[in-house]
């Protein structure tokens, strides 16, 4: 009895590893599944915000056509400051650690991305823009800040949505 209780042990702690990085494989598909439909959630709120603003501006048809290359400006920017994030998720779930200086060198090249992204929305919303008459040029810019996230929130909405943080913020 004593050695079917003793294998049974043995058995169960050399499984316990298996088990245990079944689960971890688990919890890293569940994190990817919620990085996608968090990234699906905001390509929505995106897509809305950007009908919204249209709607709102009353385009005539000549301004109708020089729409699209600034929505079409404003959805890659998005993409590319979600697909930054996601990496930056995906080297936090691996435990990959940066030194400071990698970090400041990513953090450059964040911003540097950034920085080329709006000046491409700059460039596509210039001729919308001059094609505006006052009163649309004055919607345009009120609705247009509904299109700017907050760095912060959208870091911290982010990591919320993935598990990082509690609805308080904290860690």
């Amino acid at each position: 009895m004593k050695r079917i209780l003793v294998a049974a042990l043995v058995a169960g702690s050399l499984s316990a590893p298996t088990f245990a990085l079944a689960a971890e494989g688990d919890q890293q598909a569940s994190r990817a599944e919620r990085m996608q439909q968090w990234a699906a959630d905001r390509e929505t709120m995106l897509d809305a915000k950007l009908a919204g603003m249209k709607a709102g501006l009353g385009l005539t048809s000549d301004q109708e056509k020089l729409w699209g290359p600034f929505e079409s400006a404003v959805k890659e920017a998005d993409k590319s400051r979600i697909d930054a994030m996601g990496e930056m998720m995906r080297m936090r779930s691996q435990g990959e650690r940066m030194s400071p200086i990698d970090h400041l060198e990513a953090m450059a090249d964040r911003l540097s991305q950034g920085a080329t992204n709006v000046k491409k929305i700059a460039d596509a919303a210039k001729p919308l823009y001059d094609s505006l008459d006052e009163p649309q040029k004055h919607k345009f810019g009120m609705l247009g800040r509904m299109l700017m996230p907050e760095r912060s929130r959208f870091a911290m909405e982010m990591m919320h949505h993935m598990g990082e943080h509690d609805h308080d913020g904290a860690e």
